[in-house]
């Protein structure tokens, strides 16, 4: 069963490679946000603001609460810091819209993935460089296949499809 697990997702895998790399655009953001200040200027680490990816499936955003804790202190009279601090003094969420997302099939846990050592930007790229996040992987059956076979990852069915 392994071995047709294998043989099926080369085969997929190099039909989704053939089928190219094209990433969307990023989309656009409620509050624009920069995270070359935050994580390259400020060397704020990502698990300060994505408080989930070492313990869940999700790395999470933070809340309008989260960016609050320093914004009541840092850059307040900016008129974009005013907006996320408004948003905290009303109690409402900033909807942040979303960049990564792999497809309803595919089980995909940011924990296993930070157990294993992988670093954010292996995936998302260097972010720490990045006023506005885009989107750097393909996120495809493919590109996560080849990633598994060079660290030597179990690459079986089972593992991603649940």
């Amino acid at each position: 069963m392994a071995h047709l697990c294998r043989t099926l997702v080369a085969g997929l895998g190099g039909l989704i490679l053939a089928c190219g790399h094209a990433t969307p655009p990023a989309p656009a953001q409620p509050v624009p946000f920069s995270h070359k200040v935050h994580a390259g200027v400020n060397q704020i680490g990502c698990g300060t603001c994505h408080c989930y990816a070492a313990r869940s499936p999700i790395a999470g955003v933070p809340s309008s609460a989260r960016c609050h804790g320093c914004h009541k202190f840092v850059d307040k009279d900016k008129p974009d810091i005013q907006v996320i601090n408004k948003a905290f003094d009303e109690g409402k969420p900033i909807v942040w819209n979303r960049v990564y997302r792999v497809p309803d099939h595919v089980y995909f846990t940011h924990e296993r993935h930070v157990a294993a050592g992988l670093g954010c930007q292996q995936c998302h790229g260097p972010v720490e460089q990045m006023d506005t996040i885009e989107r750097v992987a393909a996120l495809n059956m493919g590109w996560c296949v080849d990633c598994h076979h060079t660290r030597n990852a179990d690459a079986d069915c089972l593992t991603c499809h649940k």
